[in-house]
């Protein structure tokens, strides 16, 4: 029973008709729509333990480590359970423009993220303060969850958030 319900969740969820069994959402789109809910719900986790740190709960530090596995878990899942359709035509001129235009949001959004990462400690700590060693990693694995998300969103926005193949 609760194989069927999860079963038919996933279906609806990917775009799966359950009457004609014809797919509504591309690879592209399943991909960006994973990445984009295991980001967003790994940013909200993320945000929770700083909260609850905040507040001195008591919880250890490698903790804050749950919400970065948890968001990246999304390219895993995506890239294991949507695989490429060898048979068909899988893109055409439209969708090379989406993923070019795709690309440059996420560049975009990386090079607005180093800028802000740059800068903003600055603008907190003053010009007498410093940040630990250990954080500049943190600023890679940032950048790459930030044009992971961007390009997602722009895809699924180009695309019209699901509608079949993007006529929305």
């Amino acid at each position: 029973m609760i194989y069927l319900t999860f079963s038919k969740v996933y279906n609806t969820f990917i775009g799966l008709n359950s009457v004609n069994k014809e797919n509504f959402m591309n690879r592209a789109q399943k991909m960006s729509l994973t990445l984009v809910i295991t980001i967003s719900l790994g940013l909200f986790l993320g945000i929770v333990l700083v909260v609850m740190r905040f507040f001195n709960v008591g919880i250890p530090k490698t903790v804050f480590l749950f919400p970065i596995f948890f968001a990246g878990s999304g390219g895993i899942i995506s890239l294991i359970f949507f695989r490429k359709d060898k048979s068909a035509i899988t893109s055409d001129e439209r969708d090379k423009l989406i993923e070019k235009n795709a690309n440059l949001a996420g560049f975009g959004a990386v090079y607005l993220f180093v800028i802000l990462a740059s800068f903003l400690p600055i603008g907190i700590m003053g010009q007498k303060g410093s940040i630990p060693v250990t954080w500049c990693p943190v600023l890679l694995v940032g950048a790459a969850f930030c044009q992971a998300y961007a390009q997602s969103l722009a895809i699924l926005i180009q695309y019209g958030w699901g509608g079949g193949h993007g006529k929305s």
